[in-house]
């Protein structure tokens, strides 16, 4: 029995044995592959080549019209009607709005009715006073007519009553002419002075009541018009803008870097931002001071041709790329193909499969492209970062 059971315990493990190893084939056959190796990829390979580099600058701006006008009215009040809207085309001295002139109506009403009393006065003084000066010349000639008259009735040499007669007229004579002389001043000055017056203060008011009508100075379209009925106002602070709309022109605000790389005259290109549509050339017109002849801290581009009536509004937005510099004729590459390290700038020159570092000199960079002053040659292969 012993030997029996040895017998079956070692066929036993035969048979495990068995299936174990069948089972390690299969582990070993399921066993995941090795990592592959990287593949490096390869560096850029770029040519020294020669051509034209193109530095241009894009810049921001709004259509805007050149000749514009802001106004409003001379004098404080409050709005009482308006007559236009922002947008409507206007023609020089049509009215666009009125203010409130009640009070002012009623203090004319008051002037002139001072004024009306102080010329009465005036006019009867002074028709008296024509009277009075005709009287007394009337009278002056009576008086040489009298005197006359006493002295070729006379003797040679008159006796004592004639010459006393005599004497006597021509008393009466000069107090005549004392009389014309004190007329000739005329009606008394403050009578003019009261009319003088009171006429001003007619002429004030009702330049005021004129003041308060709102006109256009010039033919456009009203780009801006702020006032609304019972609206308060302040004398000589705008409330409208009116513009000529048939000459536009661009305006940007830019920062003092940008500026420095700018000059009146230059020739730009002018297209819709953001939007498909018509190219058009223009120029740069004017810079702000310093930099320029602007006064208003605006760069003013203009069109070389005005565009067609209502292709553009005023505000806007549009590009304008401005050729700032080229080069003709110049070895360049690509600006990728430039390395640097430590403030120098060098490429990596490939030559029969060898490749060395060589220091550059950069010139005009534009469009992707720089230009190689020294430090490599037309033809030379050069191996990207």
């Amino acid at each position: 029995m012993r030997l029996l059971f040895l017998m079956l315990f070692a066929a036993l493990m035969l048979t495990g044995c068995a299936s174990q190893a069948t089972f390690g084939d299969a582990i070993t056959q399921g066993e995941p592959t090795a990592i592959p190796t990287p593949v490096v990829p390869s560096k850029p390979v770029y040519q020294v080549e020669r051509g034209k580099i193109v530095y241009e600058r894009r810049f921001f701006g709004r259509i805007a019209p050149v000749v514009t006008e802001e106004f409003g009215f001379s004098i404080d009040g409050r709005v009482l009607e308006t007559y236009v809207e922002a947008g409507a085309d206007v023609v020089e001295g049509d009215v666009l709005a009125r203010l409130n002139t009640a009070a002012l109506e009623n203090q004319l009403l008051a002037a002139e009715e001072e004024l009306a009393i102080v010329t009465s006065i005036y006019e009867s003084a002074d028709s008296q006073a024509r009277f009075d000066s005709r009287r007394a010349a009337l009278n002056l000639q009576m008086a040489q007519l009298r005197l006359e008259h006493a002295i070729a009735k006379a003797a040679d040499p008159p006796a004592d009553d004639e010459e006393l007669s005599i004497s006597l007229l021509t008393i009466q004579r000069d107090l005549v002419q004392v009389g014309i002389d004190e007329l000739s001043d005329g009606v008394d000055p403050q009578l003019r002075f009261d009319v003088a017056r009171a006429q001003k203060r007619v002429d004030e008011i009702n330049a005021t009541i004129a003041a308060a009508t709102l006109v256009s100075p010039m033919t456009g379209r009203l780009i801006y018009f702020e006032p609304d009925p019972g609206q308060p106002v302040i004398a000589y602070e705008p409330i409208a803008v009116v513009a000529d709309l048939s000459v536009l022109e661009i305006t940007d605000e830019m920062s003092a870097e940008h500026l420095t790389e700018l000059a009146e005259g230059m020739p730009l290109s002018i297209k819709r931002a953001a939007v498909p549509g018509n190219v058009y050339s223009g120029t740069i017109a004017s810079l702000p001071s310093p930099y320029g002849l602007a006064t208003d801290g605006y760069v003013h581009v203009a069109f070389d041709e005005q565009p067609p009536a209502d292709e553009f509004k005023v505000g806007d937005r549009m590009n304008f790329t401005v050729l700032i510099e080229e080069r003709d004729d110049v070895p360049w590459l690509p600006s990728s193909a430039i390395r640097q390290f430590s403030g120098r700038n060098f490429i990596v020159v490939q030559n029969e499969g060898v490749q060395r570092r060589v220091d550059v000199r950069l010139g005009l960079e534009g469009d992707g492209r720089v230009e190689i002053l020294e430090g490599a040659e037309e033809g030379q292969t050069v191996i990207g970062p």
